[in-house]
């Protein structure tokens, strides 16, 4: 990285230029690393929020302090809140909450006499406004990209699943850092999804999502007794049912011929390298 030598003697030229190409040289690192940071696809994207705030889903959401990477710069989000204290929103107004970039100028005295507002503070907090996306305002019905300080997504992506009379509920997301996927869910499968039974795809995972050199093996779990399965009678134990996301996005299950309806359950972290 550029660096500055300050070890010379004789009165270093502390000018306007020079105190501009240090802080365009800071700009320039975090706008790299919070491109970085988005999905494949989407990292000449300037206007798609990277929130390194900590958050909290459910029916009280709290964003922890952090910092907010958006439209080519870095913004800090000073202090919690939770969303359970701010005003109420009214049904039809069309409102919602967002985050707002608030700015503040502080006036500094020049040596010739003359007051400038030069140092500018850019930060965050939420307030209401409408749900549309500008320069100030990033609703957060927008998608925006959430990473705790391991660089690991905390919000997960929900899929919910309807094929093939195979129902339940699929969540995914991705750790930067070790460039792994967590792939969790609960699958209710009947009896008769296919006889004889063959590979079924229930969803198509983004790009960025991907395994790139092989397919990820998992395994999902269930527990039955007695005749739930054709092939085994009056025991009662567990068994893996084969899945695998492959490096097309295709997330598939092999399901088990069954005499009756089942659920499976799986947490499996993939590499994606």
């Amino acid at each position: 990285m550029n660096t500055l030598d300050l070890t010379k003697t004789g009165g270093f030229p502390f000018t306007q230029d020079m105190l501009d190409w240090i802080q365009q040289n800071g700009l320039g690192v975090m706008n790299m690393l919070g491109a970085k940071l988005l999905p494949d696809g989407l990292t000449n994207t300037p206007n798609t929020p990277v929130g390194l705030v900590g958050i909290n889903p459910g029916d009280t959401v709290i964003y922890k302090a952090g910092y907010l990477w958006y439209n080519n710069e870095i913004l800090h989000f000073p202090v919690d809140i939770d969303t359970s204290g701010l005003p109420a929103l009214s049904p039809g107004s069309g409102l919602v909450y967002g985050f707002s970039i608030q700015e503040m100028d502080t006036p500094v005295s020049y040596f010739d006499g003359t007051v400038h507002n030069t140092k500018i503070s850019r930060t965050v907090t939420i307030v209401t406004g409408a749900d549309t996306l500008t320069a100030s305002f990033i609703p957060l019905t927008t998608t925006i990209y959430y990473f705790d300080n391991g660089l690991r997504e905390i919000v997960e992506t929900h899929i919910p699943i309807s094929v093939s009379s195979i129902t339940g509920d699929i969540y995914y997301r991705k750790n930067y850092l070790n460039n792994t996927l967590q792939v969790r869910g609960l699958l209710s499968i009947p009896a008769s999804v296919i006889n004889p039974p063959s590979v079924i795809t229930l969803a198509t995972l983004p790009v960025a999502y991907r395994p790139i050199s092989q397919s990820g093996l998992f395994t999902g779990y269930y527990r039955y007794v007695s005749s739930y399965l054709t092939d085994v009678s009056g025991i009662d134990f567990i068994r893996n049912v084969h899945m695998e996301l492959q490096t097309n996005g295709s997330l598939n299950i092999l399901p088990i011929l069954a005499a009756g309806v089942y659920s499976i359950m799986f947490n499996t972290i993939i590499p994606l390298d």
